[in-house]
């Protein structure tokens, strides 16, 4: 056992090394405690005091920033060399020098009303702004309309002090701000209204109780991200963001260049690169939230509707319903056996009828025209409504003849279903009217007749009615009508399936009524369809395009179909990589020289499918696609048969797929379903004819599909929707 003599060396080396252990500890604590402390103080960044502590800057008489300010004072880079100054995306930026002075700031043009909802619901917000700029102070007056503003980038406050910041603007407004450099911690301080119609003159931070913002401890060298967001729709327009020390003499003072920097250096990058631009509580991408279906939804044709989702449905064995019917020839009456004149065709094209209702009609257009009404055949111009009103006489009442108003005075009436009586005419029909609706009656008659067949069989002899989620009629006056009947059934078993099936009915009153199999007339549910798009320098209306297709894909898992973009060399975009990083089940892309043609692109697309038995759809950019596209275009394009040529609805300047508000195309046919069989039959585009421009070659080629001896259905398809957009910055003068 070792033992330790006091006094020894070793005793003397033990407390020396005792005490040096002891005091290390100490330190150590000591140094502990200091960075808990500055931890804390820095952790907390940015605090809210009391709204009873603080003490908001005095009245407009104090404030230092009045209207002249925004065009009178100068940037602090305005008297140093251009190559300081940061400079907007444009094709002569040259990049920028430094981070610091400037922030980001994205327009978003073509955006009516005034409020940041009308901005927000834009499907290119926030990742696809026109224009990509920056600015050295938060105030701008661009002197423009319709549009909106997403400014952001970093404040760097001088001093560790207490802030209260200030907006006005004219439209709506917004300001937020971080808790530190992270956009992810984002708080509402400050704004100006929320229905669009509240506005401020400049610098008036005291109009509404909600432009200033409480106290915020600021520290100096941090940095805190903030964004702020403004729809102009008419009037001035102007944005203003103060700052003010909290203190009781404070003023507001707009805040500065010296005290800003940029989130992001955006001059090298290409307008289709996106993944920097920032998400946050205030912006974020609304492509993938559902539509909001409430049980009192802004518009009638928001609400949900069984054939939205008919896709889901597992389809009922096709052997079942092998002869189910007997087949019958199918020649309509109104089939062409020639060629037309030119142009002619638009007036030969009649619409389908539908049940159920689906709601296409503009019910809450505020321009829901009376034309609507005046397609009935009831209807009196020279007494307008009221003709629907047939008075009954009281008895006990003695009517006073004199003047209005007469209370009363009683009536009668008989029930309107004025969506059954709109002209099937569709150069005549009113552009708000949506689809006609077949009246339950005739459309339970063919049900009827339908299940009837399938109890006859043994196979199918269990299934029962569940729904009847859609019917659709192709008059052939006095001859017959074809009918896409869709049915929901449930099995001996509980299982769910869905029967569609085309049917063919004679007419009431000819020698057989029955319902037949049209011969040769089947929709393929397996059908491949090809989505083809000829593009240039278009490079957000591309991307949205590609999120468009992946959306279907996501929704659907469809397979079968096919995405094909022909490119005039856009210098704005990367579309083969993005197409690489696109989840799609397929795709084509195509790079073409010269001048953008859509003839000549949609035709090099047609020329890129090799199976004649798929489908093409010829589209445009700007289209919002119900989920359903894919399966509605396989529905009613019948291979030797019959093309479809879908209704689209354009929305009206700050409408959007939330609150859809416009009218029906019902002039254009550049949206077509056919089969590439049938294109190749009819020889394709014109690109002859149509080389350097475009606008006449939809109705054209439509001419030539009448010849042929093809039919076209034509049918208001729900939801599907074209954005609007100005003619600016388009490819030539005759734009989509």
């Amino acid at each position: 056992m070792l033992r330790i003599i006091p006094g020894s060396v070793s005793s003397k080396m033990l407390v020396v090394r005792a005490y040096n252990h002891r005091k290390a500890m100490l330190y150590s604590f000591y140094l502990l405690i200091i960075c808990i402390v500055f931890y804390i103080f820095i952790s907390l960044g940015v605090y809210h005091v009391d709204a009873s502590k603080r003490n908001v800057p005095a009245g407009p008489e104090k404030t230092n920033v009045v209207a002249q300010d925004i065009y009178r004072r100068k940037s602090p880079l305005e008297n140093e060399p251009p190559e300081a100054q940061g400079m907007q995306i444009a094709d002569d930026q040259q990049p920028i020098k430094t981070l610091q002075g400037r922030v980001n700031m994205h327009v978003f043009e073509d955006c009516c009303g005034g409020s940041l909802d009308q901005l927000r619901n834009n499907l290119l917000y926030p990742l696809f702004p026109n224009v990509r700029t920056t600015v050295s102070r938060l105030a701008v007056s661009p002197q423009w309309t319709n549009y909106g503003l997403r400014i952001f980038g970093y404040i760097h406050p001088s001093e560790t002090e207490e802030f209260i910041f200030a907006v006005a603007s004219d439209d709506n407004s917004e300001f937020w701000l971080s808790l530190n450099e992270s956009p992810e911690h984002l708080q509402l301080l400050a704004y100006v209204g929320e229905t669009g119609n509240e506005w401020t003159a400049p610098g008036e931070y005291w109009k509404f109780a909600t432009q200033i913002s409480k106290p915020i401890l600021l520290v100096k060298d941090m940095k805190y991200f903030f964004e702020v967001v403004l729809k102009q729709n008419a009037g001035i327009d102007h944005l203003e963001i103060a700052w003010s020390l909290n203190h009781d003499n404070g003023t507001f003072s707009v805040i500065t260049s010296e005290f800003l920097s940029l989130y992001k250096d955006e001059s090298s990058l290409q307008m289709g690169d996106i993944e920097h631009i920032p998400q946050t509580k205030a912006s974020y991408d609304r492509l993938l939230k559902p539509v909001p279906l409430s049980p009192h939804p802004v518009g009638e044709n928001i609400r949900e509707d069984p054939r939205d989702y008919i896709y889901k449905h597992k389809m009922l064995d096709e052997s079942y319903l092998k002869d189910l019917f007997p087949e019958c020839h199918y020649k309509p009456s109104y089939i062409l056996a020639q060629q037309i004149e030119r142009y002619q065709g638009v007036n030969l094209i009649y619409f389908s009828s539908v049940y159920p209702n689906d709601y296409t009609r503009q019910t809450h257009d505020l321009n829901d025209e009376m034309c609507f009404y005046t397609q009935d055949p009831l209807f009196q111009a020279n007494k307008g409504l009221a003709a629907y009103l047939t008075e009954v006489e009281d008895p006990d009442i003695k009517i006073d003849t004199g003047e209005a108003p007469f209370w009363q005075r009683v009536y009668d009436v008989q029930p309107l279903n004025a969506a059954s009586k709109q002209t099937a005419v569709v150069a005549n029909s009113c552009r708000t009217a949506g689809n006609i609706v077949m009246s339950q009656d005739h459309a339970m008659h063919i049900v009827r007749a339908f299940l009837n067949a399938l109890h006859s069989r043994e196979e199918t002899r269990d299934y029962s009615l569940l729904r009847v989620v859609n019917v659709v009629r192709r008059e052939d006056k006095d001859v017959g009508s074809r009918y896409l009947v869709e049915l929901e059934l449930v099995g001996p078993h509980g299982q769910k399936v869905l029967v569609s099936r085309y049917v063919y009915a004679q007419a009431e009153g000819t020698s057989s009524q029955f319902l037949c199999s049209p011969k040769e007339f089947n929709w393929k549910p397996s059908a491949t369809v090809h989505v083809i798009v000829a593009v240039k320098n278009q490079a957000r209306w591309i991307i949205q395009f590609i999120r468009e297709m992946e959306k279907v894909y996501r929704k659907t898992g469809d397979k079968n179909f096919n995405v094909i973009i022909i490119d005039y060399n856009s210098s704005d975009i990367d579309i083969e990589k993005r197409l690489k990083r696109a989840k799609l089940p397929s795709y084509k892309f195509k790079r073409m020289e010269g001048n953008f043609q859509r003839t000549g692109g949609l035709q090099a697309g047609v020329d890129l499918v090799e199976d004649e038995h798929s489908i093409l759809f010829l589209c445009d950019l700007h289209l919002y696609y119900p989920v359903n596209i894919i399966n509605s275009i396989r529905k009613h394009s019948i291979e030797g048969k019959m093309v479809y040529a879908p209704v689209v609805l354009r929305l009206d300047c700050g409408a959007s797929p939330r609150a859809p508000t416009g009218f029906w195309e019902l002039a254009g046919y550049g949206l077509l379903g056919i089969y590439k069989s049938d294109m190749d039959r009819i020889g394709g585009m014109n690109t002859r004819e149509f080389k350097d421009q475009w606008g006449g070659e939809d109705w054209e080629l439509l001419d030539r599909i009448l010849g042929n001896g093809l039919e076209v259905e034509r049918l208001h398809l729900k939801n599907f929707l074209h954005h609007f957009h100005s003619k600016r910055g388009l490819w030539v003068n005759n734009p989509d």
